[in-house]
């Protein structure tokens, strides 16, 4: 079984695997499309987050925008009387709107939006601290850079916050904000599909890796084929141009091939998909969290599971990456 990991150069230790919350916020919308993975039920999404607990998971990640505040809601509902079994992570930086569950792209980092936002969290989860608080947007201008770390810095003097860092998968920009801050983590998009230089960057600056988007949406968890249609109402199903691995509610048929490709190295040694999709990303590193989003039970009892395997051999590693290098060039060469 894996142990747990620090957080940066924090005394903060989190779980191998994290929950991400982002699906337990329900439906909502990003400037007027869906961003929520469809309904959700609040008692099912409770037992899962206790049954992670029970597994050995005690990292969650939300944010004020899932649900428009309802993700940070149900996880403090969950975690009442709690509280100090788990780690907390939550984010902020883009405007939204609780009542008609909107969140718009227009982003405010000023400094007394910060404090209301840190505010509002902290009443939404019930606690008087946030273990890790984050930057939601990925990208902020750079004269405002030294502003939100003071802002952040404030916030760990007062207590607020044990931690801070910065989700953005923009190499540039998050180099500048390690130089100049005290942050211990970078959260950004990372599994065997899409690979990224987030990870060396944050093992050069001694930082943790927190990886969304782990098993691409959904996609790697191998329950779609190319007739899978999602909803419109479900951020797969959305307009959003982001989405990567689905179009209009299907998944991306190149990345279908390419997960057929990579199949059976994933799931030797009885692993499931997911948990080889999971063993990948230790195997990129010591300091990656992996954060899938959850919200079953049997999906936090699958994630958990995978902590047993530990990460692919090096061996094992190498191959996906062969076996992704001639599939890549196979396809420029029909192209």
């Amino acid at each position: 079984m894996m142990g747990k990991k620090k957080l940066g150069r924090t005394d903060i230790e989190v779980s191998a695997v994290g929950f991400g919350c982002w699906p337990i916020g329900g439906q909502f919308l990003l400037d007027g499309h869906p961003d929520g993975y469809g309904e959700v039920n609040d008692d099912v999404s409770i037992r899962a987050i206790e049954r992670a607990l029970e597994l050995g998971i005690q990292f969650f990640d939300t944010a004020d925008v899932y649900g428009t505040g309802h993700s940070e809601e149900v996880l403090g509902r969950a975690l009442k009387g709690r509280r100090h079994e788990a780690v907390i992570a939550t984010k902020f930086g883009f405007t939204y709107d609780e009542a008609t569950r909107n969140v718009y792209t227009k982003i405010n980092v000023s400094p007394d939006y910060i404090v209301r936002a840190c505010e509002r969290s902290l009443r939404r989860l019930g606690t008087d601290y946030i273990d890790l608080y984050q930057i939601h947007p990925g990208s902020i201008p750079d004269d405002r850079i030294d502003s939100v770390i003071h802002s952040l810095e404030r916030l760990k003097e007062k207590g607020w916050i044990r931690a801070y860092g910065w989700s953005t998968e923009d190499p540039e920009a998050a180099e500048t904000f390690a130089a100049r801050s005290g942050a211990a983590a970078f959260q950004h998009p990372l599994n065997v599909l899409a690979d990224s230089p987030m990870v060396e960057l944050c093992a050069r600056h001694g930082l943790t890796s927190i990886n969304n988007m782990p098993l691409a949406m959904g996609l790697l968890s191998g329950k779609f084929n190319r007739s899978s249609q999602l909803p419109a109402d479900d951020v797969r199903g959305s307009m959003h141009a982001w989405v990567r691995y689905f179009k209009n509610g299907r998944p991306v048929p190149e990345y279908l091939d390419a997960l057929d490709a990579i199949r059976e190295v994933l799931t030797s040694g009885g692993r499931t998909l997911v948990q080889g999709a999971l063993c990948w990303i230790w195997g990129r590193g010591a300091h990656t969290v992996p954060i899938p989003g959850i919200k079953h039970p049997a999906q936090a009892e699958e994630a958990a599971k995978a902590m047993a395997f530990g990460p692919l051999s090096p061996e094992q590693m190498a191959e996906i990456d062969r076996i992704l290098r001639n599939l890549d060039a196979e396809v420029n060469r029909a192209g």
